[in-house]
């Protein structure tokens, strides 16, 4: 379950549940309840009564297994995210969330009476919401539960909960007008533009069920006169207006106004697919002095990254997300933001680049001047791109010694296990007759060494880095994150 999605479910019981469903999901055998009351610290009987709710809440057969003998399976056949999400939706937060996207607005004893809470208890949930919203520059009213605060981030916040959250769940999903509508988009960019565009369909798909749906209820957006003229530069802006009515069927015509048709052509910058070898002509786009504070920017990153500047086709990619960033910011700075998830996965796998990113971007004119205010994605999305560039790229691969140690065929299985978790683009020396030195290392040419042993020997002159004597996929994940970072 994504960290989003996560956040709404404040009910202990319900992350118990949760919890528990996951554990047996997990096991990939039988498990006894006994078992997983001594991994949670929880008792037994309260695990039976949670078991209980369970089979409950997921009716189907046969999902959940027991046997008085063995324990508890879980038929694999379904996606554990699936089977945790009929969990989640049992959150009052959820509920609550949901209900004020279609303004079903309720005082707070209109809903503690709905979802059988006391008062006190529906206050607590309600707190947590609050810490969620104004992460989205949100407020939340009481008198009735309400989410208020500007329009453009009301909108993100719903594109967020409804993108990451339904993307697994049954409630509030793009319909076949909204998918109708983006086809009939997207062919008239492609007809109007006279070129290729790609751009992200699930995500397009939301942003529509979202417009359409806040033009119904009459909440409109009004866009600064500065952007505005910046808007009509766009390719996607040229056609829109012409045929806008049949973008927005069945809304009252008073609401359908050329800022709704400004935020949905910035909208396909969010959308917007990075391709390499796509050059893009951005001069017009954006002025010639922001323009020049980005390339002095990404001339300075290489140079302080120690690499050279991309390929044409490569760079320009960087220059079309940093334009897109200058544009969708004056939006809202929430469209820097990426998923926690997307974030966490970044820095856990790429973190000396990511750092490198964080730091070039702390101290450089750029931050201010585009009003960066979320730098850690930023920089995440800048470690990505260079990801991306480096594998394209074709440069030398990393060269990585195993120096593994062990009896019988145990290493054969580790010479298995390299060949299995590590990057295939890389060049491996499976060392077992020798001692590594700095001699070693040199006459190999090698950037990592990899052992499984305690070794107190010279210090050596490339990165070096100690597993469990049986590695752990922790350890095969920091190797394949040493392979990327290591310079």
């Amino acid at each position: 379950m994504n960290h989003f999605f996560s956040q709404l479910v404040a009910d202990k019981k319900i992350k118990r549940q949760i919890k528990l469903l996951r554990a047996i999901y997990e096991a990939n055998y039988p498990i006894t309840l006994d078992e997983i009351a001594d991994d949670f610290g929880t008792s037994k009987r309260t695990l039976f009564r949670d078991m209980k709710d369970l089979e409950y809440i997921l009716p189907e057969d046969n999902i959940v297994e027991f046997s008085s003998a063995s324990g508890y399976t879980i038929n694999h056949a379904h996606l554990i995210e699936d089977l945790v999400v009929q969990i989640a939706e049992q959150s009052p937060l959820y509920t609550i969330v949901n209900s004020v996207y279609d303004e079903i607005f309720l005082t707070i004893d209109e809903w503690a009476d709905d979802l059988f809470l006391s008062t006190s208890t529906l206050y607590r949930y309600l707190g947590h919401l609050k810490k969620i919203l104004k992460e989205f520059k949100l407020e939340l009213t009481l008198t009735p539960v309400a989410i208020v605060g500007d329009e453009v981030n009301i909108r993100h916040f719903y594109f967020h909960f409804l993108y990451n959250t339904n993307d697994i769940s049954s409630m509030n999903k793009p319909t076949e007008e909204d998918k109708e509508i983006f086809l009939r988009w997207y062919s008239e960019a492609i007809d109007k533009t006279d070129r290729k565009i790609a751009t992200q369909h699930w995500s397009g798909l939301y942003w529509i069920m979202i417009i359409r749906k806040r033009l119904e209820q009459g909440h409109t957006l009004v866009l600064e006169s500065r952007l505005k003229a910046s808007v009509r530069q766009l390719s996607t802006y040229k056609f829109m207006p012409r045929s806008g009515r049949s973008y927005f069927p069945g809304i009252e015509e008073q609401y359908v106004t050329e800022d709704e048709f400004m935020y949905g052509s910035l909208l396909s910058l969010d959308n917007y697919v990075y391709e390499k070898g796509k050059t893009v002509d951005i001069e017009g786009l954006i002025d010639v002095k922001n323009l020049e504070l980005i390339n002095q920017f990404l001339v300075n990153a290489f140079t302080k990254l120690e690499k050279e500047l991309p390929e044409p086709e490569m760079f320009s990619l960087y220059v079309l997300y940093l334009r897109n960033v200058y544009f969708l910011t004056q939006l809202t700075p929430l469209f820097q933001r990426n998923s926690t998830d997307i974030n966490r996965l970044i820095k856990h796998r790429h973190p000396a680049m990511y750092i490198k990113w964080l730091e070039i971007l702390t101290d450089a004119p750029i931050k201010k001047k585009f009003g960066i205010e979320y730098v850690e994605d930023v920089a995440v999305n800048f470690t990505m791109f260079t990801y991306f560039s480096h594998q394209s790229k074709g440069e030398r691969k990393k060269h990585v010694v195993f120096a593994f140690d062990g009896k019988n065929s145990y290493l054969n299985y580790l010479n298995v296990l390299v060949d299995s978790f590590v990057n295939p683009d890389v060049e491996i020396t499976f060392l077992v007759n020798q001692h590594i030195t700095n001699k070693v290392v040199k006459d190999l040419d090698a950037d990592i060494v990899v052992y499984n042993y305690k070794e107190d020997g010279e210090r050596l002159d490339c990165i070096k880095y100690r597993t469990e004597r049986m590695p752990t996929d922790q350890d095969w994940e920091k190797i394949n994150s040493l392979i990327f970072d290591v310079e």
